[in-house]
C-alpha cells in the first residue's frame, strides 16, 4: 500500500510526485492513459500568465513563485536524467492590453515593469520551456525517485468506508493508500465530487517549420501567442471552445492561426504547418485552482482545475500540496 495514490499523470500530477517522493512519501501514480499525453503535452510551455492581471491572486502567487525555481529545477532535472526539458528565457513581447488601467495596477503592485519596444511591451525575464520535453524528462525522474506509475487504468470513484477514503477503484482494481491526491485535469469531475465542476475547454494550436531567430520572443496579442522553439519550430495558439472532450481539428482554426502568425512575422507566410492538434484545459466557472482538502474527505486533496496554467504553476502547486500533505506550516 503507498502513503499517496495520486490520479493523473501531467504536469500537475508528476511534479506533485516529485516533490512528495523527495520528502519521503511513498507515492503511486495512476493515469487513464500513458503519462503526459493531454493538456500539459498540448500547451506552450510559457512560464506566466498570459495577462496576469486577469487572475486571481492564488494564482499569481503560484505562478511567480514558481518562475523562481523554474530555471534550477530544470537543470536539476537535466542533470539527474539527461533529458533537457530546453527552458529558456525568451522573453515575451506583448502588443496589447499592457497599457491598461488593470495591467498598470497589477504591475505596480508586484513591483514588475516591461521594456518598452516597438510593437509594446517587452517582458524580458518571462521564459518558457518545451513541455513535451519536460514531461518526458520528469516522468524518469520520479521513477528514478521511487514513484510507480500505474498507466492505462481509469479511476471511476473513491473507495469509501466510514466517511474516510481508503484508496480508489477502477474497473476491475481497488488501490489502497493513506491519501488520495487529485491531479486528473479536465478528467477531475468524472470521478469525484468537487463544490465546482471542472470541464474541458478545448484548445488547437499549429506548429510551423521554421528556421532559428525568425521569431526571436515569444509574442502576445488578442488572446493568441506565437512560441519560438530553439530549434526554429514556432508554436501559434490557441483557440478556446467550449464543446466537450471533442479532439476533432479543423482547417478553418488552423488557417486563422497560421494567418495570425504571418501577418505579425511576413516570412512565416510559406511556413509548413508540421503539425495541427487540440488539447483540453481543466476549466470551471470560477477559474480558479482548486488547491487544498476535498471538502468532505481530510485524507483527499486536490491540485487541480489550473485551466490554461498548470505548467506555470507546477512547482509551487506541487511544494505546497505536499506541505499540506505531510501537515507542514
Amino acid at each position: 500500500m503507498s502513503d499517496c495514490l495520486i490520479i493523473g499523470g501531467g504536469a500537475i500530477g508528476m511534479m506533485s510526485a516529485r516533490y512528495l517522493a523527495l520528502s519521503g512519501v511513498k507515492v503511486t501514480l495512476i493515469d487513464q492513459q500513458a503519462c503526459a499525453q493531454e493538456s500539459s503535452w498540448a500547451g506552450g510551455g510559457i512560464i506566466s500568465p498570459l495577462y496576469p492581471w486577469k487572475y486571481d491572486d492564488l494564482t499569481n502567487e503560484l505562478s511567480l513563485a514558481s518562475q523562481v525555481v523554474y530555471e534550477q529545477l530544470c537543470a536539476q532535472i537535466l542533470e539527474d536524467t539527461g533529458l533537457d526539458p530546453q527552458y529558456l528565457k525568451s522573453g515575451l513581447l506583448m502588443m496589447d492590453e499592457y497599457d491598461s488601467d488593470e495591467a498598470i495596477a497589477w504591475m505596480k503592485r508586484y513591483n514588475l515593469n516591461y521594456q518598452s519596444h516597438q510593437q509594446g511591451a517587452l517582458f524580458s525575464e518571462i521564459a518558457q520551456v518545451r513541455n513535451p520535453r519536460l514531461l518526458k524528462a520528469l516522468k524518469a525522474d520520479i521513477v528514478n525517485k521511487g514513484v510507480k506509475i500505474i498507466e492505462h487504468v481509469k479511476i471511476e470513484k473513491l473507495l469509501i468506508k466510514n466517511d474516510k477514503a481508503l484508496g480508489v477503484v477502477s474497473s476491475n482494481k481497488t488501490y489502497l493508500a493513506d491519501c488520495v491526491l487529485a491531479c486528473s485535469g479536465a478528467w477531475s469531475s468524472q470521478w469525484l465530487d468537487l463544490k465546482e465542476e471542472i470541464f474541458p475547454m478545448k484548445g488547437q494550436m499549429i506548429v510551423l517549420k521554421s528556421k532559428p531567430d525568425t521569431v526571436e520572443n515569444i509574442v502576445l496579442d488578442q488572446g493568441r501567442y506565437i512560441i519560438p522553439r530553439q530549434d526554429g519550430r514556432i508554436l501559434v495558439g490557441s483557440t478556446m471552445q467550449n464543446v466537450g472532450f471533442d479532439r476533432s481539428t479543423d482547417d478553418q482554426t488552423r488557417k486563422a492561426l497560421h494567418e495570425f502568425a504571418s501577418q505579425r512575422f511576413s516570412s512565416l507566410a510559406n511556413a509548413q504547418v508540421e503539425h495541427h492538434w487540440s488539447g483540453f484545459r481543466p476549466a470551471s466557472k470560477s477559474a480558479k485552482v482548486m488547491l487544498g482538502k476535498h471538502a468532505k474527505f481530510d485524507n483527499v486533496f486536490l491540485n487541480t482545475g489550473h485551466f490554461r496554467n498548470g505548467i506555470n504553476m507546477a512547482p509551487e502547486s506541487a511544494k505546497r500540496i505536499t506541505q499540506l500533505i505531510n501537515h507542514e506550516t
